[in-house]
């Protein structure tokens, strides 16, 4: 039985890869595209076309899945990178911030939660992102583009809320860091993949039991 995967498309270069994995490894995919919208006071070059997917898009393709196939396995979210850049830590207009970090945080929310019903008729119930090294509070050492990195680490923190509420109910979660030529595991082989678990063993020995980021070679990133 194929698995049924639900890619929010915003911006993300390593998606398409990823989909195109998933389809030729027994998936069945299903893309909605679109980018958080502008926010009203915009970032210095921010593009014109900066628009969110409208709500109807979202729920009228859910209704097309549930018609179809009955229920999600997969949600796969890619993390923005075309959010504007901006200057170095200290000198931001912290509003026109704020507006984009909340846009991209309660859209994201709400998908997940527009979606939930589906994914727990799923074999899978699993919830993944693509994301970057520079997604992590510790990791990064970037000193410019501060309302991006805000936002994808924010990403996490969503993650692992909802890691928190779902995981009692068998929900599983892929936090997968892509970088460009890495090699090792590609994100869509990671989105697949079954990490250790076995319900006989204490909680905490379960990687399935923790919210994981991890890199193309399995290396743990601290979100």
């Amino acid at each position: 039985m194929s698995r049924i995967v639900l890619s929010i498309d915003n911006g993300n270069h390593c998606q398409e890869e990823a989909k195109n994995y998933l389809s030729s490894h027994d998936c069945k995919v299903y893309t909605l595209s679109g980018r958080a919208r502008q926010p009203k006071a915009c970032i210095a070059g921010c593009p014109k076309e900066y628009a969110w997917l409208e709500g109807e898009d979202i729920q009228g393709l859910l209704a097309e899945i549930e018609r179809n196939e009955g229920r999600i396995d997969l949600l796969l979210f890619g993390i923005d990178e075309q959010i504007p850049e901006d200057s170095f830590i200290g000198n931001h207009d912290c509003e026109e911030l704020l507006e984009v970090l909340g846009e991209q945080i309660n859209h994201t929310e709400y998908i997940i939660e527009a979606a939930l019903p589906l994914l727990r008729k799923g074999n899978l119930k699993r919830i993944g992102m693509i994301t970057k090294k520079d997604s992590s509070v510790s990791y990064c050492k970037d000193d410019r583009n501060y309302g991006r990195h805000m936002v994808w680490a924010g990403l996490n923190m969503v993650g692992k809320l909802y890691f928190n509420m779902l995981r009692p109910e068998g929900f599983t979660f892929r936090w997968y860091c892509a970088e460009d030529n890495a090699g090792g595991m590609s994100a869509g082989e990671y989105l697949l993949k079954g990490l250790c678990y076995d319900p006989n063993e204490p909680y905490i020995h379960s990687d399935e039991n923790r919210f994981v980021m991890r890199d193309s070679y399995l290396r743990e990133i601290p979100w």
